[in-house]
């Protein structure tokens, strides 16, 4: 027994021994470290388990699993994407285009999400909520939500940059005045183009779309207002896309000024509607 205890003591003094190399290191992570890298490989692995929920046809899971993701800060088209997916099939037409539209902005899924917006009207009009919009308001929104203000500005200065060496030619390399009044017409048609341009981008930040989540909601002429049901008040249906006032919204806490497709304009509360 002494002796086995002598041995163990003299174990326990000697270096540890090393193993031969084998070309194969063997790296300890640090708690912390494993901790950063399970919290990276989380949305990727929550999102297969809801891609899975959804073969499964378990569309209220997939759509907890989704919203987990969206919350936490993760943002991509597919999932946008397969959350409208989900909506649609759990009857949340409202919902499924809100999140339709926020796939569309991303170019790996705008096709798919073009898709599921026109699959979400086609259910609003089996319904006969659909309203179609008006050529001039889609003239309208043209202006406040897809024009490029920022590549109208470059062309305005290439205006202007051309006007002037139209002018410079026409006072020094050939003298004409004709050249010279086309090149002022030129540059004056840049100016006026920035400016107005300038203007439009200005006007157009007061504004923002949404879409209506909530069914049949009425649009009041005045926020807080009670509508008498006899009346038969205008009605925003769920997944109507509607223009908010951001401006004229933010005088009323609680309620939004909407206008909708076909022209009609109200107010209805902040909760019915979800800002793209």
């Amino acid at each position: 027994m002494l002796v086995l205890l002598a041995v163990f003591q003299l174990l326990r003094l000697l270096p540890a021994v090393h193993a031969p190399h084998s070309g194969v290191a063997l790296l300890l992570i640090p708690d912390a470290a494993m901790a950063q890298s399970a919290d990276e490989s989380r949305p990727q692995a929550l999102f297969n388990r809801g891609n899975y929920m959804m073969e499964e046809q378990n569309y209220d899971e997939a759509v907890s699993i989704f919203r987990q993701i969206e919350q936490n800060g993760h943002a991509s088209g597919p999932l946008f994407y397969n959350m409208g997916i989900s909506y649609l099939y759990l009857d949340s037409l409202g919902l499924a285009s809100y999140y339709f539209h926020k796939s569309k902005s991303y170019r790996e899924s705008a096709s798919r999400a073009h898709e599921g917006i026109a699959a979400t009207e086609r259910m609003m009009r089996t319904r006969g909520t659909f309203i179609p919009q008006l050529p001039w308001y889609a003239f309208y929104d043209w202006f406040l939500f897809r024009m490029n203000h920022l590549a109208w500005v470059v062309w305005g200065l290439v205006f202007i940059n051309i006007g002037v060496l139209v002018i410079l030619a026409g006072w020094l390399w050939r003298p004409d005045r004709r050249i010279a009044i086309a090149g002022m017409v030129v540059t004056a048609v840049g100016i006026v183009q920035i400016v107005v341009v300038i203007s439009l981008a200005v006007w157009a930040d007061g504004y923002r779309q949404g879409v209506v989540v909530q069914n049949g909601i009425p649009v009041t002429p005045a926020p807080d207002l009670v509508v008498d049901e006899d009346l038969s008040p205008d009605l925003a249906y769920e997944a109507y896309t509607v223009t908010l006032d951001i401006r004229l919204s933010s005088q009323h806490e609680g309620w939004v000024h909407v206008r909708l497709r076909n022209g009609i304009s109200g107010w209805i509360p902040d909760s019915a509607v979800r800002k793209l």
